[in-house]
């Protein structure tokens, strides 16, 4: 199978021509050009001037108008496909019949709303608005171009007639859909919104002889920034952006409010003639803002129910925290802080009473300490937990600790009565079940809080 790349370049805005006018030397002569006909010379500044994945389209005549509440709304489309296929039943072959198919499609749209109290002649009759002079955009305007595209292929031999013939053939498939958008905004006098989405889609599968895999895969990058273009550094910026479709990563001068969210969803099945047989789903989710803070959320599912999320966090100055929540009864922290390793401590948490029972006497060698009531929680830090799941688990453990949050993962998939159970019967010899059990350690319970005194009055005189 095929993998989306999450790291792969965001696909370059390149105008069919350049929306900044260029600087001519005053020496060079006028170029005359030919009269044209109104509708050929209104077609051809719609084209030079049209977000350019829409112009990219030649979408033909004026824009379409239509009023839709308080906006004028400009609309024009465009599209391009075709399709083919082996005939319905496949093509005889020595090794049996083979089918195949595959297609692909490309289209485009521009929609501009406008309010209509400050909508021009010019825009009413379907002229619309110039993105390369946005200061000519009546407040509230906002143009999106949207352009999307798919492409897929299907290839089979039958093992014999019928379902079952298909099942146990050879086949493969595959299917991507990419759709772009770009949006511009005028939000005020000073301020132009610029906002650059990108959403793909691939699935692909196999099937040999009755074993299937199948993978789904959805990647979106969204990327937003405020320029000023009022001041010559918004506008610089805002000119290099029309040119080149890459938005600042950064805030600076004539430029805010910069956010980038990056994100990934993967779910694979494998299946048996049909049945699936396991599965497992992963989501991520990058977001940054101007200042340099990130946040980092992943989840993973598999078939046994196991969950386990994890939110980073991480700063400017390069400080940083993570929670990882695996199952429902392990939470894993991390601090991080530049020039020092990480510190990492965990947290069991037993709500079930016979759990948190169990639990309570695995770390204390006093039976009677299983009687109490109510949840119980314990933390460990790093080194304990180690040592607990080397003595649940066996010895070898190793890794960091992604290799302790998969002993985790494995110890409370079960559920939590599971979990405490073992940790229980690892503090017992088994070789010699009379002797003194050996409670697991764990990091000293933290004081709750003393009230503070109140405060002492000097009685008056």
């Amino acid at each position: 199978m095929t993998s989306i790349n999450p790291n792969r370049p965001t696909p370059t805005f390149q105008p069919t021509q350049s929306t900044v006018p260029a600087s001519r030397p005053a020496s060079a002569p006028p170029r005359t050009q030919p009269a044209e006909a109104p509708a050929s010379q209104a077609a051809a500044e719609r084209n030079r001037d049209s977000f350019s994945p829409a112009a990219a389209l030649r979408p033909s005549g004026r824009a379409r108008v239509t009023t839709q509440g308080d906006n004028f709304v400009l609309e024009a489309q465009g599209q391009v496909g075709n399709r083919g296929s082996t005939p319905r039943g496949g093509v005889p072959t020595r090794l049996g019949p083979v089918s195949a198919g595959g297609s692909f499609g490309l289209q485009g749209s521009l929609r501009v709303e406008v309010p209509r109290e400050a909508a021009t002649d010019a825009i009413r009759n379907g002229q619309l608005p110039n993105p390369a002079a946005p200061e000519t955009w009546p407040v509230g305007t906002r143009a999106r171009a949207e352009v999307q595209g798919q492409a897929g292929f299907n290839v089979g031999l039958r093992a014999g007639p019928g379902r079952l013939g298909e099942r146990l053939g050879l086949s493969t498939s595959y299917d991507r859909t990419q759709t772009q958008r770009y949006e511009l905004q005028r939000t005020s006098e000073d301020t132009v919104r610029a906002t650059v989405t990108s959403d793909g889609r691939q699935r692909d599968a196999t099937n040999i002889r009755g074993l299937e895999g199948r993978q789904d895969q959805r990647l979106g990058h969204s990327q937003s920034a405020d320029f000023n273009i009022r001041t010559p550094e918004g506008r610089a910026a805002y000119d290099d952006f029309m040119r080149t479709g890459q938005l600042p990563r950064e805030n600076g001068p004539g430029v805010s409010n910069v956010q980038r969210t990056d994100s990934l969803e993967q779910t694979r099945d494998g299946r048996v003639l049909g049945q699936s047989v396991a599965t497992s789903e992963r989501q991520t989710r990058l977001s940054a803002d101007g200042a340099g803070d990130q946040t980092v959320r992943q989840t993973d599912r598999n078939v046994a129910g196991s969950t386990q999320t994890t939110e980073m966090q991480v700063g400017a100055d390069g400080n940083g925290r993570a929670r990882t929540a695996i199952n429902d009864s392990v939470v894993a922290t991390t601090t991080t802080r530049p020039g020092q390793p990480p510190e990492t401590s965990y947290e069991l948490t037993f709500t079930d009473p016979n759990a948190a029972a169990i639990a309570r006497g695995a770390f204390s060698g006093d039976d009677a300490a299983a009687s109490g009531s109510g949840p119980f929680s314990v933390r460990l830090n790093e080194q304990q937990a180690r040592a607990l799941v080397e003595r649940t688990l066996g010895q070898g453990l190793q890794g960091g600790q992604q290799a302790l949050d998969r002993a985790f993962r494995t110890l409370s998939t079960g559920g939590q009565q599971t979990f405490a159970t073992t940790l229980y019967n690892s503090t017992v010899d088994t070789r010699n079940p009379n002797a003194a059990r050996r409670p697991l350690e764990s990091m000293p319970a933290e004081a709750p809080a003393q009230p503070r005194p109140p405060a002492e009055t000097t009685p008056m005189s």
